[in-house]
């Protein structure tokens, strides 16, 4: 589906980070489009050390939510939210000195805590841009602010199956 969505939009650089999904995702739109992914560390999810890939409960929630809220403090065996929003920073102001460079926007694919994080600079609320997996959400800069908004969010249906809506 995105494939399909990003194929009329030029993108100058698809930037992913390594991992497994998101290379495959960013190559797929990639051979849409014909051009280049560029793999980086620095687009990986918040390290959240010892919480990865423990069941969610309402215990381990609050834990971690305590080591959000105080943001320089390190998540054991990860990294703190500081951390993390010094590494994502960067790539975000790279994309856009990248779209001034050349006037064509470049794609960066990612998880869901770099889109918290996009939310955060742009708008002051880590919620206010979240999509589904499989979403996308756009960032603009206007007179110098940085603004984002989704703009495709799958939509569940049923168990196993989803649909589209591109958001205008």
């Amino acid at each position: 589906e995105l494939s399909k969505l990003f194929a009329a939009v030029p993108i100058s650089h698809i930037f992913c980070y390594d991992k497994v999904r998101a290379t495959k995702t960013a190559e797929i739109i990639s051979a849409a489009k014909g051009g280049q992914v560029h793999q980086t560390e620095s687009l990986r999810a918040l390290n959240v050390g010892r919480f990865s890939g423990q069941k969610r409960n309402a215990e381990s929630e609050a834990e971690l939510q305590s080591y959000l809220d105080d943001p320089d403090c390190c998540i054991p065996g990860g990294e703190s939210l500081n951390d993390f929003r010094a590494r994502i920073k960067p790539c975000l102001q790279e994309a856009i000195d990248l779209y001034a460079e050349c006037g064509v926007p470049p794609m960066l694919v990612a998880h869901s805590s770099v889109v918290h994080e996009i939310g955060n600079i742009a708008n002051g609320d880590h919620k206010s841009v979240l999509v589904e997996p499989g979403g996308a959400i756009a960032v603009y800069v206007t007179n110098g602010k940085i603004d984002a908004e989704p703009i495709f969010k799958p939509l569940k249906t049923s168990p196993g199956t989803s649909r589209a809506k591109i958001i205008t």
